[in-house]
Formats: structure tokens, sequence, C-alpha cells
């Protein structure tokens, strides 16, 4: 009883202090989320963790605090305890050093449970991808080549790429996006043509993903409302070594 209450001491001890403003943070965006996804997930950092909600076509609202240095994140249905510990199959990312905003894109694999996803970390942070921004993150099988106003990024298959586009804030621009010509032959496929506004206060995630009800693979838009930015999160190393020291107590 001792030692399980000196566990769940170290376990509140870290969740008080993520739910301080961000600093070092992850969130969460499950992409093609199945039918009877859970709408959270309960993530763990090191000795501690916190519950994240898994919203629908849009990211998290709440957001992890995370210590200095690379970071492994696994993800559970609940916290884990000395009865019950992480299951050593549970999904996972690392999150490296410099990585100070990730945001973890959960990518479904077709099994079967609540935890049937890997996790993808991108690099979201403000430094990298700006009011304004476009971060083009390439899951089909071809690059793509994109065309936002005069700026013009290429995006491998399976890279991230962040395009800034030109004009200024509220301007209209031209969109073209073309598909990379299969093995073979020499056109490309356009998949996109458009105008779009530079909206303030924005950015955009694009994903290409496979349909496999067409022979292309068609674009996900994940518009994001950008937050003030916040002070660094205080006490994230704290909590994460007062929660260290509560389990080593238990043992």
């Amino acid at each position: 009883m001792i030692r399980s209450l000196i566990f769940l001491i170290g376990w509140v001890a870290i969740v008080s202090a993520q739910d301080s403003p961000p600093g070092r943070s992850l969130r969460l965006l499950y992409l093609q989320a199945p039918e009877d996804a859970p709408a959270h997930v309960f993530l763990v950092v090191g000795k501690g963790g916190k519950e994240i909600d898994l919203p629908r076509l849009s990211i998290s609202a709440q957001r992890m605090a995370l210590p200095a240095g690379t970071v492994r994140v696994y993800a559970a249905t609940k916290a884990p305890s000395i009865e019950k510990p992480l299951p050593a199959d549970a999904p996972f990312a690392d999150i490296p050093s410099g990585m100070n905003d990730p945001l973890v894109v959960l990518l479904p694999t077709g099994g079967a449970g609540p935890l049937a996803f890997r996790m993808m970390p991108l690099d979201f942070a403000r430094t990298k991808a700006p009011e304004g921004a476009v971060v083009w993150l390439n899951l089909s099988t071809r690059a793509i080549t994109s065309q936002l106003g005069s700026s013009r990024a290429v995006v491998a298959p399976r890279q991230v790429v962040v395009q800034l586009p030109s004009g200024r804030s509220g301007d209209v621009y031209p969109v073209s996006v073309v598909l990379a010509p299969e093995p073979g032959e020499n056109d490309g496929v356009p998949l996109m043509k458009s105008s779009w506004v530079k909206e303030p206060g924005q950015r955009h995630l694009l994903v290409v993903v496979p349909d496999d009800r067409r022979n292309v693979p068609r674009i996900i838009d994940i518009p994001e409302s950008m937050e003030p930015e916040s002070k660094p999160v205080k006490g994230a190393k704290v909590g994460a070594k007062k929660a260290s020291s509560g389990k080593k107590s238990g043992k």
C-alpha cells in the first residue's frame, strides 16, 4: 500500500508540472483515425505522464511538457502502475533534443485495439513554421512540387518541408501542386490549382496521403489558429525529478 501511494504521488507531481503554461511541449494529431479511435491517450515520459485529447482532424488542445534532452514518449490507454506496468510493445516516439515544440502525428497501422498506430514527430516550433507558413507532410510514394505565390518547394516521399507563401498577411496568392510522374512517364499530375489567402494568425499542416479510391493521393488540410506566445514551462524538469524520486522510493 505504501509503495503504491509513493508511486501515485510521483505521478501527481509530474502531471501538476505539465499543466503549467507550455514551453517545451508536445501536442498530438491522429491522422485518418478509425471510427473506434479513443478520444484520449495517455502519454508516458520517464516516470511521469499525462492524458491528452485526440480530436478528429485537428491538433490536440492539450499539451504535455517535456524535459530537456532527447526524450522517448510512449502511448498507453491509462497511467502505468507497479501492478500494471507499461506494455513492452507500447507505441513510442523519440523527440530529439533540438525539437522544442513537437507535433507527434499518430498514423494508423490497421491493427486492432486503441493503440494501433505509430508515432511520427514533426518540428512544429514557431521559429520553424511561423504565422502564414504551410507545413507539408508527404506520406505518398511520389514527390510533389508546390508553388505558393512565388515560393516553390519540392517535398519528397516521407519528408516534411516548411514553405512560406509569398506576400503579406491578407494577400491572395495562386496555388499549384503537382505530383511527380511515375517512372517511365514525362509529365506530372496536377493535384491542386487554386488561390489562397495568407490569413493572419494562422498556419496550415498539409498532409499528402494515399487514396485507395483513386490513382493519385489526396491532400488533407489541418489549419491552426496560432495562440500568442507563452512563457517557458517552469518545473518540467523538476517534476520529472520528483516523479523519478518517487518511484525509486517504492522499490
